[in-house]
């Protein structure tokens, strides 16, 4: 998470470079955000949070949650957000050593941040505990393919078509952007993140694919830390 998650054009070179479902990809992750509500209505986490986009297309859905907690590294993009402020903190911390008490969280949400984190397992663990019994967490990300001609066509437009269209609609931002290939070729596929999730942070009760590079995930953290983590199973 560096300063591509605090241009102030991020939306716009975002919504391009994703072929214009940026739109979509936020509703339906704010859709599973909403059901889990229904379960557990208490404080909210935005992982990764940047400039607070994901949260701020969630208010003006309407969702109204108690509260909501702001986490992202990078200390320029959490001064950004704006709207919301009596219920928003914002909190300068990564994800593999969240600063909240075990099990103070109902929703950890994470939109387009999840890929840059460096210790993914760890930061899986960490959701789980601050998660409350039954509470949810929504994954909304661009991810490795699992088939490989997906995965070499997405490798090509990182390459060469992305930089071309960043430098016209943001060229200030060319070399944030240029990391994204990076990001892609050092994880495991959409399969592997199913599975991490799954085992280190909760059931994954909805999971769906849109043209094999997004993904939208939604697990509760029904199952007991301690049989999750040290089952054989979870050593990734």
């Amino acid at each position: 998470m560096n300063r591509v998650f605090a241009y102030s054009n991020y939306d716009l070179v975002n919504n391009v470079i994703t072929l214009h479902l940026l739109p979509r990809l936020r509703y339906w992750a704010s859709l599973e955000i909403m059901k889990s509500l229904r379960d557990c209505d208490g404080v909210l986490v935005d992982l990764g949070a940047g400039d607070g986009s994901m949260t701020k297309y969630l208010l003006k859905l309407g969702v109204k949650p108690r509260s909501i907690v702001l986490i992202d590294p990078a200390v320029n993009g959490l001064p950004m957000m704006r709207g919301g402020s009596e219920i928003i903190d914002k909190v300068v911390a990564i994800g593999e050593m969240l600063p909240l008490r075990s099990s103070s969280a109902c929703i950890v949400y994470t939109a387009f941040a999840l890929r840059q984190f460096s210790n993914k397992p760890l930061a899986m663990v960490e959701v789980h505990r601050v998660l409350r019994r039954y509470g949810s967490f929504i994954v909304l990300e661009f991810w490795r393919p699992d088939a490989v001609l997906i995965h070499a066509l997405l490798l090509y437009y990182l390459t060469l078509p992305l930089p071309l269209l960043v430098s016209i609609i943001a060229p200030r931002s060319i070399r944030e952007y240029s990391v994204m290939r990076l990001t892609i070729k050092n994880i495991g596929p959409i399969s592997w993140l199913r599975d991490l999730i799954d085992k280190l942070v909760g059931d994954v009760v909805s999971f769906r694919k849109y043209i094999g590079i997004f993904v939208v995930i939604r697990a509760r953290n029904i199952r007991d830390a301690h049989l999750r983590i040290n089952s054989p199973e979870s050593k990734l």
